[in-house]
């Protein structure tokens, strides 16, 4: 099962990487998730071989680890452990500057669901849904400190 979605948001793509490349805090624009950290506490930042744990609001987790990484652009994750009914997973999210100031998020995921009949379920959740509320709240969250940065100064 492959799902691609992209979103184009008015913020320089340098102003949303820094929100993309904080790895084990994917929950502060992830509405999906109810928290998130690294599995190493020694971990500091958003490289191959990371990895995090993401808490959903449901109840489910997700262990994820870096596998391919571009500063700036974008990364990937396989999904080593999860409580959902996947076998194997893997989800690239990255940004691309597409001029005057916009950016375009993007987030492709790759994913075997654990009992194939479940794919006509999983699949309209995930490209619908899933996908496009990260890339929903990476604007939210961008708007919103931006509009705190105004007025606090």
């Amino acid at each position: 099962m492959k799902i691609s979605v992209t979103r184009r948001i008015d913020a320089p793509k340098n102003e949303l990487w820094p929100y993309v490349a904080d790895f084990k805090n994917i929950y502060r624009f992830h509405p999906l998730l109810k928290s998130s950290h690294a599995l190493d506490d020694s971990q500091v930042s958003c490289e191959v071989g990371a990895t995090r744990q993401c808490d959903m609001i449901d109840g489910n987790h997700i262990r994820e680890k870096v596998i391919d990484y571009k500063e700036h652009s974008h990364y990937t994750v396989d999904i080593f452990e999860t409580s959902m009914p996947i076998t194997e997973a893997q989800a690239t999210i990255g940004v691309k500057d597409i001029g005057n100031g916009q950016t375009l998020a993007y987030m492709n995921m790759e994913m075997t669901p654990k009992y194939g009949f479940l794919t006509p379920v999983m699949y309209p959740m995930f490209r619908y849904f899933a996908a496009p509320s990260i890339l929903r709240g990476l604007e939210k969250i961008h708007k919103k400190e931006k509009t705190l940065q105004v007025v606090a100064a």
